[in-house]
């Protein structure tokens, strides 16, 4: 209901103004209105009625789209105990009694999970983080990686690591190990392998033709190469490779130059007929 004046008339007592039951029908409908607005409507709150200006506290209110400015400390937000929440120099800061804000799903089982969606600038699309649903029944925690800025690894993504270690881990697929590589390998090779190998070769290299195998030099306890008819391919060398190798005793070639066999005995080449 709008305010409801009085008629006063243009001036005292000249029968213009409201009769003195219009008059009070006015002042009562007044009172109701702000009896209703700020109490029951026959008797008014108990409760402290809120200013624009003073400093009063607030209690079990809820703000729906509000703008904060400033800085803003609150002694309960929503299931934050003792929490606060501050604006400095732009950013948003929210301070929890333990540390931790929870960011709760819906509260079913198979229903929404509790997300942070992270936006572009034009807000226009975003990406989420979120738990695992509740049926994977997952209680952990999730450390950020230490060291300088960098990008997280993602599962189906193509990505490049460096500096890591891996323990214990099954390669599948087709790919590719470059560098040095210290440690055993146990199972089938199918590729390539180029570069020293100063390990022990257990097992069969080969397959349906014969393996070449290339390389400055290769030891250990014992080596087993075979092809399709048991057949097995030396190191084919020229004369002035043959002479560039660090030859010990026991190294066995095919000089392609002299297309001869050649052993390294006692101290020189020899050849072998």
């Amino acid at each position: 209901m709008a305010y409801q004046a009085l008629g006063l008339g243009s001036a005292a007592n000249d029968g213009t103004g409201d009769d003195l039951r219009t008059g009070g029908d006015k002042i009562n409908d007044n009172f109701v209105e702000i009896y209703t607005k700020l109490g029951t409507g026959s008797a008014l709150s108990s409760d402290t009625v809120a200013l624009l200006t003073a400093t009063q506290t607030m209690t079990n209110k809820t703000l729906t789209s509000p703008t904060i400015s400033g800085t803003v400390t609150a002694a309960t937000i929503t299931t934050l105990t003792t929490a606060g929440i501050t604006g400095t120099g732009g950013a948003l800061e929210i301070t929890a009694d333990n540390n931790i804000v929870e960011f709760r799903g819906d509260g079913t089982n198979g229903g929404v999970v509790g997300t942070i969606q992270l936006n572009c600038s034009a807000n226009s699309h975003g990406q989420k983080i979120q738990s695992q649903p509740h049926s994977a029944n997952v209680t952990n925690t999730m450390t950020l990686p230490a060291g300088a800025s960098s990008t997280l690894v993602s599962l189906v993504s193509a990505d490049t690591l460096t500096n890591k270690t891996l323990t214990a881990p099954t390669i599948t697929g087709a790919g590719a190990i470059a560098g040095v590589f210290t440690g055993n390998i146990t199972g089938n090779v199918t590729g390539n392998v180029t570069g020293n190998v100063t390990g022990t070769v257990d097992g069969i290299v080969g397959g349906t033709t014969p393996a070449a195998v290339t390389g400055t030099a290769i030891s250990g306890t014992s080596i087993a190469v075979t092809g399709t008819a048991g057949a097995m391919k030396l190191n084919t060398v020229t004369t002035t490779q043959r002479n560039a190798l660090s030859a010990a005793n026991g190294m066995v070639v095919y000089n392609s130059t002299t297309s001869k066999i050649e052993a390294y005995a006692g101290g020189a080449w020899v050849q072998l007929h």
